[in-house]
């Protein structure tokens, strides 16, 4: 078994893990990278691809980290959002153009975004990024001021030693589980149905929040006139629609949806995802970190998690680049500012995304009149849909030098 040495182990190559990766190695750090999949075999676009929604301060992040450039002209700005419940008469709308920004957030398809930092980590010198993929992570203990991991790849076995390492693979993470860290889940008994759609009418950069007895549904503008869906629904619902012709299942979204886009011409193929609210109980350890889902994984009401998690990376980016002079970058007062940091972000982000479900689940009466008003008056509300605008574009609270345009 061969040894290699490295500043930090990232576990995990999706989009939270290979950025982190891009970001770390800006800062000097060397980085290994273990992926169970091959992370160059990239799905090719089609009507089918998936897009991930960015706020205006992603973007911000992105562009500081030299990603945007490589991207933007695929981006689709979010101009408004519109929140409405079905049934009733309340509605609110939040327009770029009133905060003063051209664009409240852009949606991005995933293999243009994994093209592009794929396309940056691939630049980097050797000593500075080693990907091993497809790879598994085997064991794992700290001893002696390092992490000791085991992993297994194509090539045989290999014995890594590291100051940090950091847990970006996802909600069932095996880092999470080998180092006993718990997790708390909260299952919401519905599935996320995802696709993309074309509609009758061009959607001008409108996003659409839309809340339904069965759950809530978001319409995002996307490209080549396309939208994405995420519809969520009672699983038993959820799996019935997925399995309806075609025909019939655009007939049952125009009715959750409304005709604020015409007709739904075509949908492509349908992902089902059952959900659920994992919260691990600590988010740093003795020399690792929880990032993206193997942290907190949210329902998708509010397109919050990646945003979230590139906030998370940019904060970690800063600690370390502050405290390249020491060395360590798994020294536990490092650690510890980056909790501290972060906790006050991740849960409120927690906190609004799961009070949303419940608020638009519950039925008791009058529960429906109340949130009706509770949206009109919101919409009427100058200071209101400022502190939600700011929210959703990654702009409130307290911010890393990324997140307000500023150099690592």
């Amino acid at each position: 078994m061969s040894l290699h040495d490295c500043d930090v182990l990232v576990v995990g190559g999706g989009l939270v893990g290979s950025v982190l990766a891009h970001t770390l190695a800006r800062t000097g750090h060397s980085v290994t990278l273990v992926e169970a999949r091959e992370p160059r075999v990239l799905e090719q676009e089609s009507f089918d691809t998936r897009v991930t929604a960015l706020a205006n301060g992603s973007r911000r992040i992105l562009d500081g980290l030299g990603l945007w450039s490589a991207v933007a002209a695929h981006a689709v700005p979010i101009r408004s959002i519109h929140i409405s419940e079905r049934g009733r008469f309340g509605a609110a709308r939040i327009e770029a153009a009133e905060h003063g920004v051209e664009a409240l957030g852009y949606t991005l398809a995933n293999h243009i975004l994994s093209t592009a930092i794929w396309a940056g980590l691939d630049a980097l010198d050797s000593h500075r990024f080693e990907c091993l993929a497809p790879a598994s992570l085997e064991t794992l203990s700290v001893a002696d001021a390092a992490v000791h991991a085991g992993i297994r790849h194509s090539a045989g076995t290999r014995a890594v030693r590291t100051r940090l390492i950091v847990a970006a693979d996802g909600m069932h993470s095996r880092v999470r589980k080998l180092l006993g860290i718990a997790a708390v889940e909260d299952r919401y008994g519905q599935c996320a149905i995802v696709l993309n759609c074309r509609m009758a009418e061009p959607h001008r950069g409108r996003a659409f929040e839309r809340f339904a007895p069965g759950g809530p549904l978001a319409v995002l503008p996307s490209t080549e006139g396309r939208v994405a869906v995420v519809w969520t629904l009672d699983e038993a619902s959820a799996a019935g629609l997925v399995a309806q012709p075609e025909v019939a299942f655009r007939a049952a979204l125009r009715r959750a949806f409304g005709h604020r886009l015409g007709r739904v011409m075509r949908c492509g193929q349908r992902a089902c995802y059952p959900l659920t609210r994992l919260r691990s109980t600590q988010v740093v350890g003795e020399r690792c970190v929880l990032l993206g889902n193997a942290a907190l994984s949210l329902h998708p009401v509010a397109g919050q998690s990646f945003n979230l998690a590139l906030r998370d990376i940019a904060v970690l980016a800063e600690i370390l680049a502050d405290a390249r002079g020491e060395h360590d970058p798994g020294a536990p007062a490092g650690l510890r500012r980056y909790a501290d940091w972060r906790a006050h972000d991740q849960r409120g982000i927690a906190d609004f995304t799961h009070s949303l479900v419940n608020l638009f689940a519950a039925g008791q009466p009058g529960l429906g009149l109340l949130r009706g008003l509770g949206l009109a008056a919101f919409d009427a509300l100058p200071s209101a849909k400022s502190c939600l605008a700011r929210r959703t574009m990654g702009l409130a609270g307290r911010l890393p030098r990324l997140a307000r345009g500023l150099p690592l």
